[in-house]
């Protein structure tokens, strides 16, 4: 019975997150070492995978306009409007979508944190574009933390300052970690703590693989030390720094710095991150033990990010700080248990006991028992009297139960961000670092209907004559006072910028009118855009046939 029980849920689990849609998300980052735009850059766009949406971050950029009108100029004659634009100093962060996407992205924000000379400066830090996507929350980041192989605590202390500090008006997901989704990119800086030499040569044989053994981001993630429940793709490619700029040799200059991945794009999964602490609080009381399928997520509280045991907090509010650059603790070594872990694991031992002794499954003459594991995935894990008795035997059966339960929510949730495509382009040249980009694909919930729409895809405007547009609005569309309906050319990227003409909606109606005298005199194609004043951004989309 216990075993049907647990099929059905893995079902209709599996259904649930089956049923929702995929969005793919095109994601590029390259620190261009203050260059300017040089060679055509279409192919970093992404635009051969036909993405949804297209984030370019840049870090160290000479000049910021340069690289935003490149952007601007390309992605505009493809069909694509801007979502926001973030600079800090010298990086940021343009994202772009598809007008098709246009009604369903809403609740735009953009934040940024300073980390730069311990938090005084933009020269290192975060710049994030976040928004509503259907029924979820995304944020899309584009980081540059600080340099340097033993800088490996500051990068640290900067990416909990970029997650505990940034805040936003959406009462869905006021700071980073409640959003559904966190796409991650930027120059980490991690490096490859490993004998020059031997990085070289290794690259020089494509073995990729022995070398993340000493990649300085997989550690600190096995650690727990930053990007706890982040994600990343397997990397095929060689490191994309430090080169030569112009050539595609490593460095040879007097510092000779070792190659390394320090440009990445990772990713994060908030109801992921909520089963897995659901999860590893198995033991904290009896019905807990007992049950795998009473688990409810709506109480959970993501402010404790945990992985494989190793817990670290999140405030919600925090003070800014200046990073001052520490040297790290030394490890003290040794396995010595503290006072409120050697209870903690009493008493659990004790819950367990009188659990098996309990449980339907429990044989006496040989003392063993069946527990079941609290993801509610995946069949059950036996557990001997021996396996209490002995304090030692019990710990690592918790270990294993903890890394088991943790694999299973992960197995679950692997299809809810799925990468298509994870590599660098080697052909630009001109600065030290290679391009880094990443496809993703997110699952959305896209039966959720348009809560404001145009009653027509296509509007006819003849010249002499006043134009008339009309929308049909729910119950539940966020309209505010100011709200307004603009004319653009079709090859618009930001409303707020390339408008031609513009009328303010009046609270309660459901049409505006453009006069006569703003009819463009010939015939063209036009679009018209609905504005939100209350989401910050262009919720409506139709095309306007102007006539003579």
């Amino acid at each position: 019975l216990i075993i049907n029980n647990t099929l059905l849920l893995l079902l209709l689990l599996t259904s649930l997150l089956s049923s929702g849609t995929m969005i793919r998300v095109h994601m590029l980052t390259w620190n261009v070492g203050g260059t300017v735009p040089r060679d055509d850059i279409t192919p970093l766009l992404g635009l051969d995978h036909s993405p949804d949406i297209i984030s370019a971050g840049f870090e160290e950029v000479g000049d910021t306009d340069k690289w935003e009108d490149e952007v601007d100029r390309i992605l505009s004659a493809q069909g694509y409007y801007r979502i926001q634009l973030k600079t800090m100093t010298i990086m940021q962060i343009v994202v772009f979508a598809k007008k098709s996407m246009l009604p369903h992205i809403s609740r735009i924000e953009s934040e940024s944190t300073k980390t730069g000379f311990g938090g005084a400066y933009g020269n290192k830090g975060g710049t994030t574009v976040r928004f509503r996507l259907y029924d979820k929350t995304v944020a899309i980041l584009n980081t540059h933390l600080s340099a340097h192989m033993d800088q490996t605590h500051i990068r640290d202390e900067e990416y909990w300052a970029i997650m505990a500090e940034q805040e936003f008006r959406d009462p869905q997901s006021r700071v980073l970690y409640e959003h559904d989704y966190i796409l991650w990119g930027g120059d980490l800086n991690y490096r490859i703590e490993h004998d020059n030499k031997e990085v070289r040569s290794s690259i020089s044989k494509g073995g990729y693989l022995d070398l993340l053994q000493y990649d300085q981001l997989r550690q600190e993630q096995g650690a727990g030390h930053a990007f706890i429940g982040f994600h990343e793709a397997p990397i095929t490619f060689p490191p994309t720094y430090k080169f030569d700029p112009d050539t595609d040799t490593y460095d040879t200059s007097e510092k000779n710095r070792v190659p390394a991945w320090c440009d990445r794009v990772l990713w994060r999964i908030k109801a992921e991150r909520q089963e897995i602490a659901k999860a590893l609080q198995w033991g904290s009381d009896d019905s807990s033990m007992e049950s795998d399928l009473s688990l409810s997520l709506s109480d959970v509280s993501d402010g404790e990010a945990q992985t494989d045991g190793v817990c670290a907090s999140v405030p919600v509010k925090t003070k800014k700080k200046r990073l001052r650059k520490k040297k790290p603790k030394k490890d003290g070594g040794g396995e010595d248990v503290s006072d409120d872990e050697r209870t903690r694991l009493q008493t659990l031992r004790r819950r367990t006991m009188a659990l098996m002794r309990r449980s339907a499954q429990y044989a006496t003459d040989t003392g063993a028992s069946i527990v079941n594991k609290a993801t509610g995935l995946g069949g059950q894990v036996q557990i001997h009297k021996a396996d209490i008795v002995d304090p030692d035997r019990f710990k690592n059966f918790l270990n294993t139960l903890e890394r088991e339960k943790v694999a299973a929510v992960k197995s679950k949730y692997e299809n809810s961000v799925r990468c298509v495509s994870y590599d660098h382009r080697p052909e630009y040249k001109q600065s030290d670092h290679k391009p880094v980009y990443a496809v993703l694909e997110v699952t959305v919930d896209k039966a959720l209907p348009a809560s404001l729409k145009f009653t027509t895809d296509n509007f006819k405007w003849k010249k002499g004559e006043s134009l008339t547009i009309t929308m049909a609005i729910s119950k539940t569309a966020e309209v505010g006072a100011w709200d307004w309906v603009c004319l653009c050319e079709e090859n618009w990227t930001d409303a707020n910028k390339h408008y031609l003409v513009y009328e303010y909606v009046s609270p309660g109606k459901a049409k505006v009118k453009f006069p006569s005298s703003s009819h463009p005199s010939r015939s063209k194609a036009l679009q018209v855009v609905y504005v939100s004043s209350k989401l910050s951004a262009p919720i409506a989309l139709a095309g306007v046939t102007c006539v003579v």
